[in-house]
Parts: C-alpha cells; structure tokens; sequence
C-alpha cells in the first residue's frame, strides 16, 4: 500500500486516488438526487463518454433523476503496479457501486468508441438485453482518433487559425501566471482535428443504432458543444477545435433528418465553462473561467458541471424551457453569456497580473474543480492513509 498524493506535471494530473474519485461521484449524486424528476417514465440511455466532464455529469442527473438505466463506453487505464488508474477508471468503479446501491441498474464498457467493433459490441448487448433505447448522449473527449476503416491515427490540435495567439495561462501546480504563444494551424492539422473532434464517429454511431433497429420511437440525440466568451474566441470557436464543431453541427443537421422517421431529434446543447481535462490546455480558459465563477458566484449563477447537466434535461430536453438560438443550438450557457456577466469578467480581466490573479479572480474554485476532477482536495477523505 502507498499513499497517494496529487501529481500534476504541465497541467497533465498523472496520478487519481480510489477512494476520492469515489467521494467526488458520492458528492455529485447528493447534489441532485432529492431534486425533482427530470422524467416520470423511466429512460434507457447510451451515453458515448460518461467517465468523466460532461457525460459522467450527465449520467448521474438521469440516473439518479430519471430512473434511467445507462450503459457508458468510455476508454479508460486501469492501476498497473506503482501506477494508479486513470481517474474515469475509477469514476466508473464508483458509478457502478453506487447506483447498485439505490437500485439502478447500469453497464460499463471499456474499449474505443470509435471502433467499429465496439459499435457492435454495445449493439449486441443492447439485443440479447431486450432494450431498446430513448436516449443517446454522445459526449466523447478524446485527442486522437484510430479510424475504424484504414487503422489511420489522427491526432486533434489545439491552435488558432489564420493569425497568432497570445494569452495567459495559469500553471496549475505553481499556481503562476505565464503568457503562451501557439502559432497557426496548418491546413494538415485543422483536417486533423476536424477528423477526431467533428461529426464522423457521432453520425457513424447513429447509423449504426438505426441500422439495428435499436432506438424508439421519439428517441433524442444529445451531443454537447461549447461557445464560450469573446475573451475565447481566437483560440476556441474561431481556432481548430470550433471548426471541428462547425463539422459536428453538420453531422447533426444530417441525424435530424435520419430521425424523422422514428419522430426523434438531435440537439447540440453549448454548455458552460467548467474545469474539465482537455480545458485546462486551452490558453486563457483557466484564468477567464477563474473570473467567471467569482462573477457568476456573486450573482448566484453559478453551477456546478452536474447541476448543469440537470437544468439541461430539466428545463430543456424534457421540460418546455428550451433557449435555442438560431443556428438551433440548446443554449445551456446563456447565464454564463449574459451581458452583465461578460463585463464584469472582463473588468477582471482588464486588471488582472502575475501578481494579484489569485486575489482577484476564483481560482481556488478552478484549482479545487482540477483537484477534483482525480479524486484529490475532497473533505472526508483521508489523504495520509
């Protein structure tokens, strides 16, 4: 046995612990579980990346809210020898055990989503279990893609397209300010990032549920995108990961079509910003979402990412409060993208140094969301153990 404390090298967290990764999915569930039902019916939900972020969020406020039974695919590393197991690893662990606890049943599988071996697996196991399916949430986070037809690795890019970038970032282990530069995309690797984070294993998952006659009628499609602040803009919407987005809103516009005949929808909903794996890489995210939570604090905004996720299905999916802009996007960050918001984390922003950004923005909040996230900076946990 050994004790195990929080390594994080260039904002990569390298090591989860069991027992926090538990607390933490124990702490998301209590956050929801005495709030109203999200459906009466019971659902049964495919969700495409619920280990961790958005999907595990997700998982948790239908199962818990809508009496869902929910089979997760999600590719994760399990403990090797002095080397603990990645964070989702265990968050599945930890899901299982507790939704057994109060009654839900649920399945996990641990291979690659974008395989269409896996495809074939989760279409088996859905067969020979006599379901059929209500809900599909596709929420995959993933920085390289095996293509299932020519064995091809695409690796995703983080840059700006067209013109340089420059902004702060915040080294998480330090907890220092530095200015980060990153250069244009090449034509090679905005294909490449289109490849691995738009809409081609979302639209081929589809067909292939269709295909197998597995979703009911009236069944809805979900995948989450994200907008963000003007502040984000160069690096985000309008760099390579955006126009990889572009491509997923593609995809979906073709899903809706393919529904029609089951009387089902696709949605893409942008969510909010919120302290996930792939967030902290993305220049200025972390200072401006530091910011974000003390404004949206003050103004009794804040969520946390899984009353998030609740007040989507709530309010929007199954309720009659959908905000929808017109490109048709469900618009779950509309508190976050309110005009008295956005000024006065930009007034924040306007002020901040390498000196006083712990002061003057929330990133102890931000910090304890990173920790977190692996199971570490959680009360009744005992860390020495």
């Amino acid at each position: 046995m050994m004790t195990i404390k929080s390594l994080i090298r260039d904002n990569i967290a390298l090591n989860a612990h069991p027992e926090g990764c538990f607390q933490n999915i124990k702490n998301q569930i209590k956050e929801v579980q005495n709030l109203p039902n999200i459906t009466e019916k019971s659902l049964n939900v495919l969700i495409i990346g619920g280990s961790s972020g958005y999907g595990l969020a997700t998982r948790i406020a239908l199962t818990f809210n809508a009496h869902a039974y929910t089979y997760n695919v999600s590719f994760e590393r399990g403990p090797k020898g002095r080397s603990t197991g990645s964070a989702g690893y265990y968050n599945n662990t930890a899901f299982a055990t507790l939704a057994q606890e109060n009654g839900y049943a649920s399945d996990d599988l641990n291979a690659d989503a974008f395989s269409h071996e896996t495809k074939q697996k989760v279409i088996a196991d859905f067969v020979e279990a006599g379901r059929k399916i209500d809900l599909v949430v596709y929420s995959v986070a993933s920085g390289i893609r095996i293509h299932p037809d020519t064995q091809e690795k695409f690796v995703s890019t983080l840059k700006p397209i067209g013109t340089p970038f420059e902004g702060y970032s915040i080294d998480i282990a330090k907890e220092t300010l530095f200015q980060e530069s990153l250069q244009p995309a090449t034509s090679e690797e905005i294909e490449n990032t289109r490849v691995v984070m738009g809409g081609d294993d979302y639209e081929l998952w589809i067909d292939a549920l269709l295909e197998a006659n597995l979703l009911n009628d009236n069944a809805k499609v979900v995948t989450y995108t994200y907008v963000g602040s003007e502040v984000t803009y160069p690096i985000y919407k309008d760099g390579t990961i955006g126009n990889a987005k572009r491509d997923l809103e593609r995809a979906n516009a073709a899903i809706n079509k393919k529904l029609q005949p089951i009387h089902g929808e696709a949605i893409i909903s942008a969510s909010k910003t919120v302290v996930t794996k792939a967030s902290v890489f993305i220049p200025t995210v972390a200072l401006y979402a530091s910011a974000l939570f003390k404004v949206m604090k003050t103004k009794q905004t804040h969520e946390s990412i899984t009353m998030h996720k609740y007040r989507l299905y709530k309010d929007m999916i199954y309720g009659n409060q959908a905000i929808v802009d017109a490109d048709g996007l469900y618009r779950l960050d509309a508190y976050e993208l309110d005009a008295a918001t956005q000024l006065d984390v930009q007034a924040i922003l306007n002020d901040v140094t390498a000196e006083n950004f712990k002061s003057i923005t929330d990133f102890e909040q931000f910090k304890h969301d990173f920790l977190a996230l692996n199971g570490f900076d959680l009360s009744d946990v005992d860390y020495q153990k």
